[in-house]
């Protein structure tokens, strides 16, 4: 177990974000449409606290912002190539644990967990975790059966969140069958 970390003592690690680049792009067409917006008043002599004469600069933050959406896209797709060939090198099959696999392509393991979930919900790999033990299993299916009484936990927490005497995961709502240390749809301890 030691000699596995030790391998990997010093690995480099991913410094970029894995995240979704829709906010990014959000706020590059919030931008643009002020920009044009401004173009507008300019046109038509409308002096809207001064729009016409300032807001057509806005062109410039709104391109490098679209070019930062397009960067992190490209970087999400290279974390999901990266991901999908570590586990063809396992032909998409058997039990591992997570951390060993994030270690060994130099992800930190909540990134691998985002990636892997995204990549499943896209129909691109199958897994599940045990129950048991927390591993991921490669090839085998699980379908997320959300439960009624789910209410979703804040993007940031200082401790886990309580999961005695509830009968699904407190981070992703799938609701549990049996009893087990670790949701097999998120692979969270509970």
């Amino acid at each position: 177990m030691s000699n596995i970390h030790d391998k990997y003592r010093h690995r480099y690690y991913y410094k970029e974000s894995y995240e979704a680049a829709i906010g990014t792009f959000a706020v590059a067409i919030v931008f643009l449409f002020v920009a044009i917006l401004s173009l507008f008043f300019r046109t038509f002599n409308i002096p809207f606290i001064g729009l016409a004469w300032w807001g057509y600069w806005l062109f410039i933050p709104a391109f490098f912002i679209f070019i930062g959406g397009f960067e992190q896209l490209y970087r999400n797709y290279k974390y999901k190539q990266v991901v999908k060939a570590a586990l063809a090198q396992r032909n998409f099959q058997g039990t591992y644990k997570l951390e060993h696999i994030a270690l060994e392509i130099g992800m930190k393991p909540n990134v691998l967990q985002r990636v892997l979930v995204d990549l499943r919900n896209k129909g691109e790999i199958k897994y599940k975790f045990d129950a048991e033990s927390g591993q991921i299993i490669l090839g085998q299916t699980i379908s997320y059966i959300p439960s009624t009484e789910y209410i979703p936990p804040p993007k940031k927490m200082d401790e886990p969140l309580p999961s005695e005497g509830k009968n699904f995961c407190v981070y992703c709502g799938h609701k549990l069958e049996s009893s087990g240390a670790f949701c097999p749809n998120c692979g969270s301890k509970l």
